[in-house]
């Protein structure tokens, strides 16, 4: 499938944006990749990994390991693992989903200090350092608040069960 997305060079490095308007509820990437415990993803392919549950981990091998991190994100990944719009973007705008909120009845696990980082979104509502989980609300997330992790799981194609994961692909000034 060919999507309306595009690799770009950003002030902040490379990133993904919209070759065209696109309306709310537009597919724009996918997330593709192979699927490893987090002991074996390399150095080097940290930043491009997001987690699918417990242990296990993808290294995005499509366009979508460039998509970056807003504190207010025009996309969200799916079920399907598709980066799906969630309002209307225009032509040439960075495609952004969020790295760190924690949805219902998921559990990520640990925030690895790894995956700190200085946020330049430059939202209204932007955390400044991403350096922990937070719930839809904004509060810290705790595994405590969490009820289960029964819909992380990996089928034999592949593709995960879950709303949200999270690329770990940093805007980072170091």
């Amino acid at each position: 499938m060919i999507y309306p997305s595009v690799v770009s060079n950003c002030s902040h490095g490379r990133c993904l944006r919209a070759q065209s308007d696109l309306n709310p509820g537009t597919i724009v990437e996918i997330l593709e990749g192979n699927i490893l415990e987090r002991e074996q993803v390399p150095e080097n392919e940290i930043r491009y990994a997001i987690w699918i549950n417990t242990d296990t981990w993808m290294i995005l091998e499509t366009n979508a390991r460039y998509i970056n991190h807003s504190c207010l994100p025009n996309c969200y990944i799916n079920d399907d693992l598709h980066i799906i719009t969630t309002k209307a973007v225009k032509k040439g705008e960075e495609l952004t989903i969020s790295y760190n909120v924690v949805f219902p009845n998921e559990n990520p696990g640990i925030w690895d200090e790894n995956w700190t980082f200085e946020c330049r979104c430059g939202a209204e509502n932007c955390q400044k350092i991403i350096n922990k989980y937070i719930s839809e609300d904004g509060t810290p997330w705790t595994p405590d608040s969490q009820i289960n992790n029964s819909r992380n799981e990996v089928s034999n194609n592949l593709s995960v069960n879950i709303e949200n994961v999270y690329p770990l692909d940093v805007i980072s000034a170091k």
